[in-house]
């Protein structure tokens, strides 16, 4: 339910994620014990779990097609999010504005569509069709190189990620 349309799209994820209000409040334990799910180019943080780069058990292994499979339904909500506005998605051209403009009309998109889920309004059988159940992302960054780091310093993440690895997926 929270989104930014500070930064234009050639901006990366991870870089938004870095500068976002949303991390701040994460870094200062105001959502307790909730994690979130990034995909490789985000770095591991103890409430931003992220896949392994190169699994070594079965329970990594696990963890990391878990970790795809709750992970793609954001990708879903983004195919839902241009299928139902035609203006977000390349094929209904590009918003032709100028950028401050163009924010707006993300964001009413964005809260247009989060008062329909709320709302529990169902989506025309058309978009049901349009998104794909198990899509990866394309633009996924390939992954970031955690083991070396690793060994020189675990990431702040490490260990939670572990003891999710061992309490779950073992």
């Amino acid at each position: 339910m929270h989104y930014s349309v500070r930064y234009p799209g050639s901006t990366h994820d991870s870089f938004i994620w870095n500068n976002s209000r949303l991390r701040a409040r994460f870094a200062a334990g105001e959502f307790q014990d909730y994690l979130l799910l990034g995909d490789s180019g985000y770095p591991l943080e103890r409430y931003l779990l992220t896949p392994f780069a190169n699994p070594r058990t079965r329970g990594e292994e696990r963890y990391n097609r878990s970790h795809t499979r709750t992970r793609v339904i954001i990708e879903q909500t983004f195919g839902l999010l241009k299928s139902r506005f035609r203006c977000l998605h390349h094929s209904g051209g590009s918003l032709q504005y100028e950028p401050r403009k163009c924010a707006k009309m993300v964001m009413a998109c964005m809260y247009l569509h989060n008062k329909c889920v709320r709302r529990r309004v169902p989506l025309p059988e058309v978009l049901l069709k349009a998104v794909g159940e198990d899509e990866e992302d394309p633009d996924d960054p390939p992954p970031l190189q955690e083991a070396a780091d690793a060994r020189l310093r675990p990431p702040p993440g490490f260990q939670t990620r572990n003891n999710i690895v061992d309490n779950f997926f073992a």
